[in-house]
């Protein structure tokens, strides 16, 4: 059984002493006799270690082992199946997925006070009562065109009066649906 000091087993690991030391005070890594028994200590080291999210280092889903800080070998967490895949890598993952999901609420959320997102229900009632204000007037075309094509026997001179008033209704529908839209939003 080869034990090292705890400065050796930072630099084995790549990480800073102090990271090491602070592990060992939490209890996340067990003591032999005060020195660090590499290969356990790595075993310690990931399924009582959480990863940061910008490290690429896979933490752990498990939890500190009862006792484990007790200096007891005894209680030391047991080697994971090689046939599972690493907890630490679904922590890492989820931490990224989560990251991602807070990073656009916040954009969505800048997105809305500077103007530029609007809700769902008041889209879809603006998209309404446009269509609305556009069936009203198209409704009106046969009302305001049948007297005007009384005695007419020339279709292309009712087809074009149909056509002017047809543009009419599109025109006031446009002309509602401008009013009714914020400034600067038509383009």
């Amino acid at each position: 059984m080869d034990l090292i000091t705890q400065a050796e087993y930072a630099r084995r690991r790549g990480v800073a002493k102090s990271a090491v030391a602070k592990a060992v005070k939490e209890g996340r890594i067990a003591l032999i006799d005060g020195k660090i028994h590499a290969a356990l200590a790595d075993l310690q080291w990931a399924q009582n270690t959480r990863a940061r999210a910008d490290s690429g280092r896979a933490g752990a889903l498990l939890p500190i082992e009862q006792g484990a800080g007790e200096g007891d070998a005894r209680n030391a967490p047991q080697a994971p199946d090689s046939a599972q895949p690493a907890a630490g890598d679904d922590y890492q993952a989820l931490r990224v997925r989560r990251e991602r999901a807070s990073v656009e609420r916040e954009e969505r959320e800048n997105a809305r006070e500077a103007g530029r997102l609007v809700e769902r229900e008041a889209a879809w009632r603006g998209v309404f009562d446009a269509f609305r204000a556009l069936r009203d007037e198209a409704m009106g075309v046969g009302q305001r065109a049948a007297p005007l094509l009384v005695g007419l026997a020339d279709s292309r001179e009712i087809e074009r009066l149909i056509n002017e008033e047809l543009r009419k209704a599109f025109a006031i529908a446009e002309q509602r649906l401008q009013r009714a839209l914020p400034e600067g939003a038509a383009s």
